[in-house]
């Protein structure tokens, strides 16, 4: 690995992370939002859609990205459509699981089943292969996340709730390798602009279907304007840009130290006081985190080795 490739990389992880830290505000704004009265999909609805209003302006106004957009090939808009769709699903069955009941806290402890499934899908459709010592810090995070949520779980709305649930994951996990794939050819501009106007269309015809009353009460603005302006514009861009230097594995392992974030912005916003198996929990993932670092780290050097073996021979002889 070279050293600007590998600079781009330790970027990478600190955006990453940057947007777990962000990211694990969504449960605590939602909880803000939910107690005035609104309907989880017209939350949704309005998110995304004033999200759009600040990426669509930038999209259009700037040449590159007009050019990025006219000059993408067909396999990758074939792509971006399954990166929409599985976006909208992810989406909409998370309003559906609020709507059955199930506490925002306790949907974003059970969603961070979602590495699971990237293993597996990133395995399928691109070929991107987890260790064994990797795939045991993933598992040493995941009970990290079962103890932070074990007093959440039996709040659960209802069993339909926790398949709703699964199926979410499941979307999260697709999104995540779609948006890796799309990544590689589409700006990141372009990509959220395009893909959070779709879905946020989407999201308001679903809120209309069910008959959601579509006003905003004055004391869920300033919450609404966080989760929108903050949680998805930010945290969930830098996500998606992370995507193009990160495997998608990576990338959604890092996010299992949401839960633990949650718990403290949960503390200073909502005064709940964390339990001491938060604490616990949090070790667990910290502890997991480092060895999955250390693995991927430890591979990728290996990787490059032979390479770098091979070059110095062909430098030699050209001497």
């Amino acid at each position: 690995m070279d050293t600007s490739q590998a600079a781009a990389t330790k970027r990478a992880y600190l955006m990453a992370m940057t947007a777990v830290v962000v990211n694990s505000f969504i449960s605590t704004f939602l909880s803000l939002i939910l107690k005035t009265g609104m309907d989880s999909s017209v939350v949704t609805f309005y998110r995304l859609m004033l999200v759009s209003c600040v990426m669509l302006p930038l999209t259009l106004s700037k040449r590159d990205y007009r050019s990025n957009i006219s000059k993408t090939p067909i396999r990758i808009w074939k792509l971006f459509a399954c990166y929409c769709i599985t976006k909208v699903g992810g989406f909409v069955l998370w309003a559906e699981g609020l709507r059955l009941g199930a506490p925002a806290f306790t949907m974003t402890t059970l969603s961070n089943m979602a590495p699971i499934f990237v293993v597996v899908f990133a395995y399928l459709l691109l070929k991107e292969k987890t260790s064994m010592r990797s795939l045991g810090g993933i598992m040493v995070c995941l009970v990290g996340v079962t103890i932070i949520g074990v007093d959440n779980v039996s709040s659960l709305g209802s069993p339909v709730a926790l398949t709703i649930i699964v199926v979410c994951c499941c979307c999260n996990a697709l999104n995540t390798i779609f948006g890796r794939m799309v990544r590689q050819s589409m700006e990141l501009i372009p990509m959220m602009g395009l893909s959070y106007l779709i879905a946020g269309l989407t999201c308001g015809v679903y809120a209309l279907v069910q008959g959601s009353d579509f006003s905003v009460p004055a004391q869920a603005i300033p919450p609404l304007l966080g989760l929108s302006l903050v949680c998805t514009l930010i945290g969930h861009s830098l996500n998606i840009w992370s995507l193009k230097y990160l495997k998608s594995v990576t990338v959604s392992v890092l996010s299992l130290a949401g839960p633990f974030c949650t718990a403290v912005s949960a503390y200073f916003l909502l005064d709940q006081v964390p339990k001491p198996l938060v604490f616990v929990g949090a070790l667990f993932m910290i502890t997991g985190l480092l060895l999955y670092q250390r693995s991927e780290t430890h591979g990728s050097k290996a990787e490059t080795a032979p390479a770098e073996a091979q070059k110095q021979p062909e430098t030699a002889k050209a001497d």
